[in-house]
């Protein structure tokens, strides 16, 4: 069972930007947020993040296209509870019921705070990039929800083969006929 906390849609135009340095920034930006990202076309990217003690999956799926003189950045930003949070919730609901009661509702509005503010981040650093084309600097915090733990990636790069090439720009790890990099969109 996966129940859905949320989802938050968001499009913004942001000039002075390229569809390939929207897709870099985006790449740098959760993938410093600890999100395992993969693109999924030369303009699209997926990412996904799992706090494997609360059940908790956080995913975001961003789009760019040209659109006037800038590019059109969508934005699509979502939180569930797997199967191994909804268990755990129903054990504190029979063994506490009104701190899982109390608890779940303040994890549920943190959660979500979190979003909006990782949302809020993102619009700045995409908005900033093309006069500062960098990875954002310093570690990821933490939200006050994580409790001490740290969350696990769902999608990580692959372990190097003879059987893979490596992308010039980002030395990601690519299949053989790949012809675009999964983790910058990089031309092969």
């Amino acid at each position: 069972m996966i129940k859905s906390l949320f989802t938050k849609h968001d499009h913004r135009a942001v000039q002075g930007i390229t569809k390939e340095q929207a897709m870099q920034a985006t790449s740098w930006f959760w993938r410093s947020r600890n999100f395992g990202v993969n693109f999924t076309s030369p303009f699209s990217v997926r990412g996904e993040q799992y706090y494997s003690k609360l059940g908790l999956k956080q995913s975001i799926d961003v789009w760019a296209a040209d659109e006037g003189q800038g590019v059109g950045v969508d934005l699509s930003f979502s939180a569930e509870l797997t199967d191994v949070g909804a268990v755990a919730g129903i054990a504190g609901l029979v063994i506490l019921w009104p701190v899982a009661l109390v608890g779940g509702a303040v994890s549920y509005i943190e959660y979500e705070n979190d979003a909006n503010r990782l949302m809020a981040e993102f619009w700045s650093y995409v908005s900033a990039f093309p006069k500062n084309p960098q990875p954002p600097s310093g570690p990821a915090p933490l939200p006050p929800w994580a409790q001490g733990q740290q969350p696990v990636q769902v999608a990580n790069q692959p372990q190097p083969t003879p059987q893979m090439k490596e992308c010039a720009k980002c030395a990601g790890k690519n299949d053989l006929d790949s012809k675009f990099c999964k983790f910058c969109g990089e031309k092969l």
